[in-house]
């Protein structure tokens, strides 16, 4: 399998909610988003994808929170906290659309907020579209 990874920084305010219901005080981040996506075969320029049209990708996911206060975008506006590990999921299933060609999938997203805190979303298998028949996944 080939995973080709890549990654972005940007800076964005947010705050969470607390177990009791309360909420931190807003904060702002260097946040780091790093992406993984794979194929079992190369295209046939021997490419997993051109890293120019997964920069776009990351780019088009990332301006609506690119020095913004994330708790006032939606679906956040709407109470729901922004949460690292909230965030890493919605960064995949929005990276994860965009993927048009069956041959690929993205694997992994790893969202930092802090230097030595991570959240990470990523799927046990690859879509079965994606897998060659000589390496199915087990169930």
């Amino acid at each position: 399998m080939y995973t080709v990874i890549e990654e972005r920084t940007f800076q964005a305010y947010h705050a969470i909610q607390y177990p009791d219901g309360t909420w931190e005080e807003s904060h702002c981040h260097d946040w780091l988003l790093r992406v993984h996506v794979c194929a079992y075969e190369l295209d046939r320029v021997h490419l997993v994808i051109d890293f120019l049209v997964l920069q776009a990708m990351i780019n088009r996911t990332l301006a609506p929170f690119e020095g913004q206060h994330i708790n006032e975008i939606s679906p956040f506006s709407q109470g729901i906290s922004p949460s690292t590990e909230f965030l890493a999921r919605l960064f995949f299933d929005t990276l994860a659309a965009q993927l048009r060609e069956p041959r690929v999938w993205l694997h992994k997203v790893e969202l930092r907020e802090a230097l030595t805190s991570w959240a990470v979303y990523e799927v046990a298998h690859p879509p079965r579209h994606s897998v060659p028949s000589d390496k199915e996944p087990s169930a």
